[in-house]
């Protein structure tokens, strides 16, 4: 079995490392899930499955989930950039705009990120466009996604 150059000492303290990079140059940008239903009956008569079955009234109330996360952001220009893999002709699929961003969050931004349909910093607003690409020199410790900003 080959034996690791590398000790696990030396590891964390290359991951510790990597983790204060992140820190110095990660800024906190502000994550939105898609909204919580809240269903409102004003009737006792009221079934879960089929709704209404009297002639009260229901109306349904979707409540906004956000959550602030540190990220490292890079700017993308689509016109320079190349997602190709060159000689073996390989692609991401991921089609990048101008004005798409990549950004780089732990393992808990990835968990809020999975899950999110879009995000918000520097006064503009993204949609996600991937799903988290893993990113480590000894495992997964930082995950990429792309995003595409939304013309309002």
């Amino acid at each position: 079995m080959p034996t690791s150059l590398i000790s696990d000492s030396q590891k964390n303290t290359i991951k510790a490392i990597i983790d204060d990079i992140h820190e110095t140059f990660a800024r906190n940008i502000t994550v939105y899930e898609e909204g919580e239903k809240v269903l409102i009956a004003a009737s006792s008569q009221f079934n879960g499955i089929y709704g209404k079955t009297s002639s009260g009234s229901t109306s349904v109330q979707k409540t906004v989930v956000s959550h602030t996360i540190k990220a490292r952001i890079k700017y993308i220009n689509a016109r320079e950039q190349n997602l190709s893999g060159g000689k073996i002709e390989s692609q991401l699929g991921v089609e990048l705009v101008d004005g798409s961003v990549r950004i780089t969050v732990d393992a808990d931004g990835f968990e809020i990120l999975k899950e999110a349909k879009r995000c918000e910093f520097e006064g503009r607003k993204y949609t996600i466009d991937s799903k988290g690409n893993p990113t480590g020199i000894f495992g997964p410790q930082y995950y990429h996604f792309y995003l595409s900003p939304i013309e309002e």
